[in-house]
């Protein structure tokens, strides 16, 4: 297992859902001017590195070279490793972690169907030693899977920080949420309030990077719930990994997530 210089990391299973992750990973890669690492995990009983049969091994370098086609048709320059292990699918990727950047990986891949829909990823996030974005594109959304806003719930500075590094990235907006005491809807003060604080928490992030346009909004109820009814599915929604678990397992989620556990920010 490499743990030296730090890489993005993809999951591959040879899914759509693969795909779309290593396509979004590409920035990820660009941006901090390292390598993009395809991995394809051979699921296995056996410790890792161990022999996998002919069969494991044509499907393997299969995926990873469909993938590795999805990334070179973004045309971004961007050095590309691959990579067959073997083991379970969670235990490779969080020895993956302890030497990635970031690891990627498709909201419906890696063997949802044997798994849960979801459950690996949201697995993996709470386990994982680095940042876990687990990329959903909807039926019609363009390949190159541009983000139209990040969102993030601005109640935590260090995540605050890290959503406007992505939103920089992708140059795209930056929407700060925060979660409105339980209150009548006639109730303007608390309404402006909530605003006001809301405002002063975003006002130190929003000048030390001029370039992100900022916008925020008072919500009643959960960000789950707030998210769930939002009609966009292009958004990268920035959390925490236990907030990403519900996510993840939710069959109408419509946004990507890149989660952060709260011990590696």
């Amino acid at each position: 297992m490499r743990t030296s210089a730090p890489t993005v990391v993809v999951g591959v299973d040879g899914s759509k859902a693969a795909g779309d992750a290593a396509r979004w990973a590409v920035d990820e890669a660009v941006g901090r001017d390292i390598p993009l690492r395809l991995v394809y995990v051979v699921e296995s009983s056996h410790p890792v590195g161990a022999e996998v049969g002919a069969g494991g091994h044509a499907t393997a370098r299969s995926a990873l070279r469909d993938a590795q086609r999805a990334v070179e048709a973004t045309g971004k320059p961007v050095q590309v490793e691959t990579e067959i292990l073997t083991g379970k699918p969670l235990v490779v990727l969080v020895e993956e972690s302890r030497a990635a950047a970031m690891i990627c990986v498709g909201a419906l891949g890696l063997n949802h169907a044997q798994h849960g829909v979801g459950s690996l990823a949201a697995s993996l996030a709470a386990s994982a030693l680095c940042p876990v974005a687990v990329i959903r594109r909807a039926p019609g959304q363009p390949a190159d899977h541009r983000v139209s806003r990040v969102v993030v719930e601005a109640d935590n500075a260090a995540l605050l920080r890290c959503a406007f590094d992505e939103a920089r990235l992708r140059r795209a907006p930056l929407r700060a949420l925060s979660v409105a005491a339980s209150a009548g809807p006639d109730n303007a003060d608390g309404k402006r309030l909530a605003q006001a604080e809301l405002s002063r928490r975003i006002a130190p992030w929003a000048r030390l990077y001029p370039d992100v346009p900022v916008e925020s909004v008072v919500v009643r109820g959960t960000v789950e719930k707030y998210l769930a009814a939002d009609g966009e599915s292009d958004q990268l929604f920035v959390t925490d990994s236990r907030v990403c678990r519900e996510l993840c397992g939710a069959t109408n989620a419509k946004h990507s997530v890149l989660a952060f556990r709260f011990g590696n920010l």
